[in-house]
Formats: structure tokens, sequence, C-alpha cells
């Protein structure tokens, strides 16, 4: 009578699969077990599926009259939308991973082991998932070329985008292939997986000049100024006079002509319009 009683009050709150929950329970507690954990799908009052986690326990004292039985009802619904979240975000990336017509492999960095591959891999190099995994990177070029796959995992990018170079590689029955390999590291802070991409040297041609664009940006005349003077010349191409830039910066009109008159010095510049112009190749401002 007591666990109908039971089930009555409880009805509510609980559906068949909470229900269902407790006829387990009720048998593992016939076998001798006091407690008993296992997770169901609820509706609330108010219609709202929720995932719990229920935990039931039988007291000491209490084993063989089952008359004290504590339950605790745990919400762990954010925990499961959340693991589906990355469930699904993960199903998506290996998708993109997969489907990318560029040959990509992942490889542990400290041995250089291959751990992954993509079509584009197993069609560069004429081999399966099966084979391709089973292989060290080094084992991909000729061994001439072992030494520059080797300083390769050993690099590290210069600026945004990875660093690389052209080796040849090996293909199963076609013999080797030129190439531009390119590394970067991914994953957690150790940096223990990483990802190299072998691109057909007829198809880097674009991918080298983007690289070389780039980096002239970066070390160019926008890399001289100061960072005081950065932030002023930020200012200006928003449109400030130097009288509203000085109160913005709590400094004169004359402190800010003199950082003008240098930036335009460092720049090589004599108008407002070269200046925008530097600093946006330089990234120091931007289109609003």
């Amino acid at each position: 009578a007591g666990p109908v009683e039971f089930r009555k009050g409880l009805s509510p709150i609980f559906n068949k699969d909470s229900f269902k929950v407790f006829r387990e329970e009720l048998m593992a507690f016939s076998k001798g077990r006091t407690s008993f954990t296992s997770e169901a799908v609820n509706v609330t009052l108010t219609g709202t599926s929720k995932n719990v986690l229920i935990h039931s326990m039988i007291p000491p004292g209490f084993e063989q009259t089952w008359a004290r039985v504590y339950v605790a009802i745990t919400d762990i619904t954010a925990i499961r939308d959340s693991m589906r979240g990355l469930a699904a975000s993960e199903q998506k990336y290996r998708n993109v991973f997969e489907m990318l017509r560029t040959a990509i492999v992942l490889a542990d960095m400290q041995s250089g082991m291959i751990v992954e591959a993509n079509r584009g891999a197993k069609r560069l190099f004429g081999a399966s998932n099966g084979e391709l995994v089973s292989l060290n990177l080094a084992d991909l070029v000729p061994r001439e070329e072992q030494d520059k796959i080797r300083a390769l995992l050993r690099q590290k990018p210069e600026g945004p985008g990875p660093a690389g170079q052209f080796i040849q590689v090996r293909h199963k029955s076609n013999g080797t292939l030129s190439v531009l390999a390119t590394a970067n590291t991914i994953g957690g802070a150790d940096e223990s997986v990483v990802m190299v991409s072998f691109t057909p040297a007829a198809e880097a041609a674009p991918i080298i000049s983007s690289q070389r664009k780039v980096r002239a940006l970066q070390t160019g005349p926008g890399k001289k100024l100061s960072q005081r003077e950065r932030e002023i010349l930020r200012l200006i191409c928003s449109g400030k006079t130097s009288r509203a830039i000085a109160q913005h910066l709590c400094i004169s009109d004359k402190t800010v002509d003199t950082h003008r008159t240098r930036i335009m010095q460092k720049l090589d510049t004599h108008c407002v319009v070269d200046l925008v112009k530097y600093a946006m190749a330089n990234g120091i401002a931007q289109l609003q």
C-alpha cells in the first residue's frame, strides 16, 4: 500500500518515465540494494520537459521496513542541453573538416603520428583513412624532405595564419607532388595537436601572395607609431578635431598638434586622407 500511495501523491509532478525509474528502484531495493540512481525525462506542471537525475536511498536501520526513503531530484536539463549543443557543434565542424577540398591531417605534435585525415588528404596521398592514421607525418614525404616536415612541426606561425613551406609529398602510386605545407596548433593550451594542410603548388600562389600582403601591412609604417600616436591617429580617422581630441585625452591642443605633426613625419604623409589610408591598412582604424 505504501508504494501505491507514494505514487498517487506524486502523480501531478512525475510522468510515466519517472514512474518507470521508481519501479526499477523498487526492484533494486527488493534485491538488497540501499541506493539507486537513474535519469529520466519529466514534464512539469506547466508542460515543460525537464531532464532530471533521481537518487533514492534507504537510510541505515530501515533496510527491512522501507519505512523511510530519501529521494533527491536534480534538474540536469541545462547540462544535457549543453552536451547536445556540444555534440551538434562537433558534428558540424567534423563535416566541414571532412568536406574541405584542401588535404588536411591532424597529428600529435610531439610524435608526429597522424590521428585524423579528411577526404582531401586521402585523395592527395592515394590512401585510405586507416592507412594514413597508421603513419607518421614524415612517412608522407621522401626521405630527403623529412627534416622539412619535422621543422614545420616546431615552427611557430608569424602573424596571422599558419606558417608554411613548399615540400614534396608522396602519392601511393603516382610518385611525388610539390605542395605548400602549412601547420598550426589547435585545441587546448598544451597545443598537443597540430593541423597540417597540403595545397598543390599550382593552387598555392594566391595564398602566398595574400600572406605577403598581410605581413607587409604588419611591418609597415603603422608599426613605427607609439601607442599614444596610434590612439591619436585613430581619433583623427574618426573625424575628431584637434580640440576634441585634446578634450577626450585631457591634454592640450598644442600637444595634439605636436603628435599630429610627428605622425605625418613618421608616415611621410601630408594630408588626413593619407593618414586614414595608412590607419586602415595597418588595422589602426576601421570603417564605421
